[in-house]
């Protein structure tokens, strides 16, 4: 495994996407002069955003034509052929709700019982029902880390599967480097030390009455901030909530998922 600070040749880019900072990292090769560099950079860094591009499409709820916004403005009892991004999505989600006794929920407590998903005749295409009229998806808080899932695997296959990450604004993936990662105290300012993470995704939730994050079912003046790490950064993203709301860092999905929780209320 490389140290961030020894290795002498990193390629690092960040634009805006999901609705905060992407960058992008990895290892670049050996004996590259400037011009090859630049060639291997925009061949192996252009499917991840590629990736991230097109689950956003599909996922955020404020792209009109995403799976996620047809859902959200369809009539009680419609149904709706979703692709395989909101599938893969909304399946891990219902598990979570399952596991989790309702905490995980992306309805955000408009209806945890007004959608369910199938595949027709069993092996077709994925259908998404709308049960009520009142209910609302709201993906916010599994797809980021399911974004950087997908960005991840497309970069580790683009770069021959060397030392690279993914990091979404407090959501990350990682592979083959001990990355630093610092926390930011929301009380006092500025950032701690926190850990390396050299293998693994982590993502770090701050909840409370002056974040950005809200957490539903909460009460309006808790605080949490929550870190989660795990294989999977979709895993990581959706049990911080979990964490948060049941308070639990030995929460059986933590187990389930080979996760570890920190929680600072």
């Amino acid at each position: 495994m490389s140290d961030l600070g020894a290795h002498s040749a990193w390629l690092r880019r960040a634009r805006p996407a999901l609705g905060t900072l992407v960058e992008l990292g990895v290892a670049l090769p050996a004996g590259l002069d400037e011009e090859g560099a630049l060639r291997w950079a925009e061949a192996v860094l252009a499917p991840a955003w590629r990736a991230l591009d097109e689950v956003e499409r599909a996922l955020s709820a404020f792209q009109p034509g995403s799976d996620v916004a047809r859902f959200n403005a369809a009539p009680a009892r419609a149904e709706l052929a979703v692709g395989h991004h909101a599938a893969e999505v909304l399946r891990v989600a219902a598990a979570l709700a399952r596991g989790s006794g309702g905490l995980f929920d992306v309805t955000l407590g408009s209806g945890p019982d007004g959608w369910s998903l199938d595949r027709a005749g069993g092996a077709g295409a994925w259908r998404l029902r709308k049960v009520t009229a009142e209910v609302r998806l709201d993906l916010g808080g599994i797809a980021k880390g399911y974004a950087v899932d997908r960005a991840f695997h497309a970069l580790r296959r683009a770069a021959g599967r060397g030392a690279c990450w993914v990091n979404a604004g407090g959501d990350l993936r990682v592979h083959g480097v001990a990355l630093p990662v610092r926390l930011r105290d929301e009380a006092a300012g500025g950032a701690a030390p926190f850990l390396d993470l050299g293998e693994g995704a982590l993502a770090t939730s701050h909840y409370g009455p002056a974040a950005r994050s809200r957490l539903a079912g909460a009460a309006p003046d808790a605080e949490r901030h929550v870190v989660v790490v795990s294989p999977r950064c979709l895993w990581s993203d959706a049990l911080t909530k979990v964490v948060a709301l049941s308070g639990r860092v030995d929460h059986p999905l933590l187990l389930r998922h080979g996760a570890t929780a920190w929680l600072r209320a």
